[in-house]
C-alpha cells in the first residue's frame, strides 16, 4: 500500500449528481450517469497512476467484450453506514478508491494470472465486504508518503510491517490491512516473488556491465520509480521501494513523495 494523493477537484458529472441528489445511492449514479461513472473511474486511475488501492497490482482496462475491467470503485467507509452517521457516503469523492477484483473475477484480462478459484486467496475489498473497517485498517489516502510502512521477505513474498521505519501510531493499522485485506493471499505472493526475481535479475545485469553496485541501484529506482509514458507505475511500487532500499528513498525524497 502506497500514499494515494487524491485530487482535490471532485469529477464534474459526480459534483452535479450530487447536488441535484443528494441522497441517492452509488448503484443509481452509475446507472444514471454511465458517463459520470467512466469519469470517476479515470481520475481515480490517474491519481492512483493505474495501481490497485491496497495491493498495488496494476489496474486493468479490458481490451475485449468478453473481458470486464479488473478495476472497481471501493468505498473505504461501507456505503451502508449512511442512514446511521448522517453523511452520504456513497457520493462522497474522497470515500472513493480504485481497487482490483481481489481474484474473485474469472473475466478479467490475464485472468489465468489474476483470478483464483479459492476463496482464501481473495484479497483487497473482497474479504472486507461491507464491514466497517475504516477505524481499523489504513486508508491509503492518510497513510505518509515520506515513510515505507512495509517490508517484505525475499524468498516467500510475504508482507510485513517493518518495525524499523513504520511509525508506532500506524503499526497496529498496518497489520490489521495486512490481515483484513488478505494481503499476503497466496495469488499475491506469487506476483511478488516475480517482481523480486526481476530485480535481481536487473541488478546482476548492471553489475555484469560494470556498474557499481550503488550507481545500479540509483538507476533502477530512478527507472522502476517512475510513472510510464501513460502515468501508471509498475505493480508493486512498494515492493520496488523497499527492495532498493536507500537508493528509492533518495530518489524519492527528490521528488519531495510526491510521486
Amino acid at each position: 500500500m502506497k500514499k494515494i494523493f487524491k485530487s482535490k477537484i471532485v469529477p464534474r458529472q459526480l459534483k452535479l449528481f450530487a447536488k441535484a441528489f443528494p441522497h441517492e445511492t452509488w448503484e443509481h449514479f452509475r446507472r444514471r450517469s454511465r458517463r459520470g461513472y467512466k469519469e470517476v473511474k479515470k481520475q481515480i486511475y490517474k491519481d492512483q497512476h493505474g495501481l490497485c488501492a491496497y495491493c498495488e497490482i496494476s489496474i486493468k482496462m479490458a481490451k475485449s467484450e468478453d473481458d470486464i475491467d479488473d478495476f472497481r470503485v471501493e468505498h473505504f467507509h461501507p456505503k451502508g453506514e449512511t442512514n446511521t452517521s448522517g453523511k452520504n457516503w456513497h457520493l462522497s469523492w474522497d470515500n472513493m478508491l480504485g481497487v482490483c477484483h481481489g481474484g474473485s473475477q474469472k473475466d478479467v484480462p490475464n485472468s489465468d494470472w489474476r483470478y483464483s478459484s479459492r476463496k482464501n486467496d481473495r484479497s483487497c475489498d473482497i474479504p472486507k465486504g461491507g464491514r466497517d473497517l475504516s477505524h481499523v485498517i489504513l486508508n491509503p489516502l492518510h497513510i505518509p508518503a515520506g515513510v515505507r510502512l512495509f517490508r517484505y521477505i525475499e524468498h516467500t513474498g510475504k508482507m510485513i510491517v517493518d518495525p524499523e521505519t513504520c511509525p508506532e501510531k500506524f503499526l497496529k493499522k498496518a497489520n490489521n490491512t495486512i490481515r483484513e485485506l488478505n494481503l499476503n493471499a497466496r495469488r499475491l505472493r506469487r506476483m511478488r516473488l516475480v517482481v523480486i526475481d526481476v530485480l535481481e535479475e536487473e541488478i546482476e545485469n548492471g553489475l555484469h556491465q560494470g556498474l557499481e553496485l550503488e550507481e545500479c541501484l540509483e538507476r533502477l529506482a530512478e527507472g522502476l520509480l517512475t510513472p510510464d509514458k501513460d502515468g501508471a507505475y509498475r505493480p508493486f511500487f512498494t515492493v520496488i521501494r523497499w527492495y532498493l532500499g536507500p537508493a528509492a528513498e533518495k530518489f524519492l525524497a527528490k521528488s519531495g513523495f510526491k510521486l
